[in-house]
């Protein structure tokens, strides 16, 4: 929607700015000149401004990667440690929950697994 008000504003800008080349008198190919080198900033300017959100967006996501490999490293420790039975159901539920959430919520899952948007179920003790 931003993108689509951005379009609407430059046009008026260049439109206005082509009705006042006409009053000052340019010829036709002073204005075709005018309205190119327009094009070019408002190009520059896109440009600029979509290479900053992709750079923003990809460091987002390798954080969000290793966070993503570091929890789920965390969580082998707690998984495999020697507990009681009671409390090694908690744990699994509970790590069963959290790996959704990486999975779901978190990009940069590597493993290929299939991914469901249901949240799964908890153990009934």
């Amino acid at each position: 929607m931003r993108g689509l008000a951005a379009g609407i504003l430059v046009f008026l800008l260049l439109v206005l700015a082509d009705r006042f080349s006409t009053y000052l008198g340019l010829t036709a190919a002073q204005r075709f000149v005018d309205d190119l080198l327009g094009g070019i900033i408002v190009g520059m300017v896109s440009f600029l401004v979509e290479r900053r959100r992709r750079r923003y967006l990809a460091s987002r996501l390798q954080v969000i990667a290793l966070m993503n490999h570091h929890v789920r490293n965390a969580l082998q420790v707690i998984k495999f440690a020697h507990l009681s039975d009671q409390q090694v159901r908690m744990i699994e539920d509970a790590v069963a929950r959290i790996e959704w959430a990486l999975r779901e919520v978190l990009p940069g899952d590597k493993t290929g697994e299939a991914t469901s948007a249901v949240e799964p179920k908890q153990n009934q003790m």
